[in-house]
């Protein structure tokens, strides 16, 4: 029987060039220290030119550490169009198919710019690729590089939220928003026939992708075991510019995707409209309080309280899944009040993304801030058990002691 193959893509504009390194040397680490894989690993970098010419000497270097490098051309169109990181995407693929990697025995693990992984990451994707679902989905952790600051707190719920997103991904018609564009697991052959290709500018292509494989193939989405390691935006500017861009993406999906269901439509546009709607419950919840008008509070109150349950639970539960990787902590009233500043950009960002759009010179730094420490080992994946709860059968997965390789 001939070994599967996974291909563990990064795919970015490049200019993060310091993340990437840390990202793909985590990968190349792993592939050396994980014994009894199940696959044949291989590491591709797909980067923009302007992405490679910020740090040629890194990219050379991961080069000769074991990287296939994949610069896309500036002149490469594809036949709709498409531009962002859905180009790359589709590059990525088109090398696929040319170099006969476009089957069922390979298999593409995406990964972002600060995207690392660990031996449960590896041990994840080994299981699952011997199972009969087609796309794999899992649990993203925020612990690199965090700092307790309003941006970082909020990550963490996002986390917690992954078993809302997973127990939704794995239903046979998805009734919810969320998908993941890095930590997924998708089989070559469905990638490469359903494509990254879209009219324009995806905001959100990662969505795009899942309602087009589930147009297509049905229900094959199963949970993938183990994290994956990330990291929040540094500043609140580039969470709100972040969520900005989520924003758009789901409009995108509603007014632009053929392939969507009229339910799941109307459940996307629900999911869009809830979270417009948390700018006026504060609003409201401020006059409510500054003009003493009580009986607004007794009418929203039996709606608000669940809400404000779910969201104290989210912070709760998410720092608890992150406290073994910081070593960091910060004082209860930091947390509490630095957590409302980043629930209160989040709140903003849908109607922040009505007066302004996202573009493809939108940049999220992710390279640490010059001056900054970097990430403590005990940060980084270590030994330990890692469960995984999600709806179905479920496994717990280890993590071996030592952290993957950083750059100076």
């Amino acid at each position: 029987m001939t070994a599967r193959t996974v291909i563990f893509q990064i795919t970015a504009i490049g200019r993060n060039y310091r993340a990437i390194a840390e990202s793909a040397r985590s990968v190349l680490y792993w592939a050396r220290h994980t014994p009894r894989q199940g696959f044949v690993p291989r590491l591709w970098l797909v980067v923009e030119p302007e992405g490679y010419a910020s740090s040629p000497s890194t990219y050379e270097s991961l080069r000769s550490e074991g990287a296939r490098l994949l610069v896309v051309p500036r002149n490469y169109t594809t036949p709709l169009g498409t531009r962002g990181k859905a180009r790359a995407l589709q590059y990525a693929s088109d090398q696929r198919v040319e170099e006969g990697l476009s089957n069922a025995e390979v298999w593409v693990y995406h990964q972002d710019e600060e995207t690392c992984v660990g031996q449960d990451t590896f041990a994840g994707i080994s299981d699952f690729i011997r199972g009969p679902k087609l796309v794999g989905v899992g649990v993203i952790l925020y612990p690199i590089d965090w700092s307790g600051s309003p941006s970082h707190i909020q990550e963490v719920t996002r986390s917690y939220d992954d078993f809302r997103v997973l127990d939704s991904m794995t239903m046979p018609k998805n009734p919810s928003a969320g998908f993941h564009g890095s930590h997924i697991l998708v089989r070559a052959d469905v990638e490469d026939v359903v494509g990254w290709d879209s009219i324009g500018y995806s905001p959100a292509e990662d969505l795009t992708f899942e309602i087009r494989v589930r147009s297509r193939f049905g229900p094959v989405f199963g949970v993938l075991k183990g994290f994956a390691y990330e990291k929040g935006a540094f500043s609140l500017r580039d969470q709100l510019r972040q969520r900005r861009r989520w924003m758009h993406g789901v409009l995108f999906a509603v007014r632009r995707s053929p392939e969507l269901p009229r339910d799941r439509r109307l459940s996307l546009a629900y999911s869009a409209i809830s979270w417009f709607s948390a700018l006026p419950s504060i609003a409201v919840l401020v006059a409510s309080l500054a003009f003493h008008y009580g009986p607004a509070l007794l009418v929203t109150g039996i709606f608000t309280g669940f809400i404000w349950v779910s969201m104290v639970t989210a912070y709760l539960e998410g720092y608890r899944m992150h406290a073994e990787y910081l070593e960091r902590r910060i004082p209860l009233i930091q947390f509490v009040a630095f957590g409302l500043v980043g629930a209160f950009i989040d709140a903003i960002a849908p109607w922040y993304a009505l007066v302004s759009r996202p573009s493809l010179g939108d940049f999220i730094a992710k390279d640490r801030p010059a001056g900054a420490a970097a990430t403590p080992r005990s940060h980084l994946p270590r030994s330990g058990i890692r469960s995984v709860p999600a709806r179905g059968a479920i496994a717990s997965s280890s993590i071996a002691s030592e952290p993957p390789r950083t750059t100076a």
